[in-house]
Formats: structure tokens, sequence, C-alpha cells
């Protein structure tokens, strides 16, 4: 089962470094992985639609309506990472699809509440990540943390490397454990034809 140290010692060890006990500890190993730790993992998350990191939420709409432009705002989770799915609707650009903006933290639309979403969290708990997300946020760290703890450009290229292979395992297997998420054909294919609810994943 991962844990923070877990994490960064594995980091730690792709590079030939010495192991820490703390993330906290005074060592510049420890010092270095520390600084980095929380901004790697939560690009890593927003990267991709992780199926562990996926929360649903029903949202209340605010007392104040935006200035202009929507008649709606809700507030987005404090957890959220990357806005997924608004009501029946996946977050993408779509012909015909009833647009929406995300602002300061804030979605406004013209959706009557509750407003409901999907989402990727921030997940800090190292209990709940995948064994190959974990795996895969070890080797950013280590590509990240290469250059001030080893001094080796060709040991940085060679993290780069096992990085993009572990991301890409990672990936493929989220993928294909869980059916997928039920996304429509793509712009090009509803224009051509002729299809006005290109982006809608609801029922009739």
């Amino acid at each position: 089962m991962a844990s923070n140290v877990s994490i960064a010692n594995r980091a730690l060890t792709k590079l030939g470094a010495s192991r820490i006990l703390s993330l906290a500890d005074a060592s510049a190993q420890a010092r270095t992985i520390n600084s980095m730790f929380e901004d790697v993992r939560d690009s890593e998350l927003r990267r991709y639609r992780w199926k562990f990191a996926m929360k649903r939420a029903s949202l209340s709409a605010l007392v104040q309506a935006p200035p202009w432009g929507y008649e709606l705002q809700y507030p987005l989770p404090s957890d959220c990472l990357h806005l997924v799915q608004v009501n029946d609707y996946y977050v993408r650009g779509s012909v015909g699809q009833p647009t929406w903006a995300v602002e300061g933290g804030r979605i406004l639309c013209n959706f009557a509440a509750p407003l409901r979403i999907r989402y990727v969290s921030r997940v800090t708990d190292p209990t709940l990540f995948d064994p190959l997300f974990a795996e895969m946020f070890a080797c950013k760290l280590a590509w990240e943390a290469c250059e001030p703890i080893t001094q080796s450009n060709q040991k940085k290229a060679d993290m780069r490397d096992e990085y993009k292979f572990a991301r890409d395992e990672a990936m493929r297997q989220d993928a294909i454990e869980n059916p997928p998420d039920a996304l429509p054909d793509g712009s090009w294919l509803a224009a051509r034809e002729g299809d006005s609810s290109y982006g809608y994943v609801g029922g009739a």
C-alpha cells in the first residue's frame, strides 16, 4: 500500500539517491522531493480522468448571478482539479452543446439548480492511488528532481522515458478495467451528419 514516503523513496531509488524516513527530513533529497510533491501530484491527477479520483456532486446556485453572459453561477468543489461533466454533457467543445464557463472557481451557466457535475478530485490519501498511478507519480518525481539531485542530463533523459512508459501503462489499464465514458463521436462527424445534439449523453 502506497504512502507519501514510499512514493518519494521509489523516486529516489530510481535516481540512486539515499532513501528518507520523512518528507520533512533535513536532507537535500527530502527537501527537493518535498518542495514539488503536492504540485506534481495535482498536475498528474489533472492530466487524465483517473477513475479512482472521480467524484460526483450536486451544486446549489450562488445567490449572486454573474454580471453578464449567464444567468447562474455555481461554486466548484474545493477539491476539483478537472471538470468532466455538467448535467448530461461532457466538458468539451461541440456543435449545438449548451455553453458554460469555468471562471474564478465557479461554473457560469444557464442550467437550473441543482447542477450535477462529475470531476477529477484532488486525492491526498496515497492509499487510494491506483498502483500504476503511484508508479507513474514516482517516475515523474524522479524526472523533476533528477537535475538538482544527480546533475546528470543522461539520467534525466532516462527518467523522462521511464515516466512516459509508466504514464501510458497507467492510462491504458485505467481505460480498460472499467466501461469507458460514453463520449460523443466528435464535432466533425456531428456536423457532417447534421447532429445538433453532439455532446449530449443523457436519455431522450
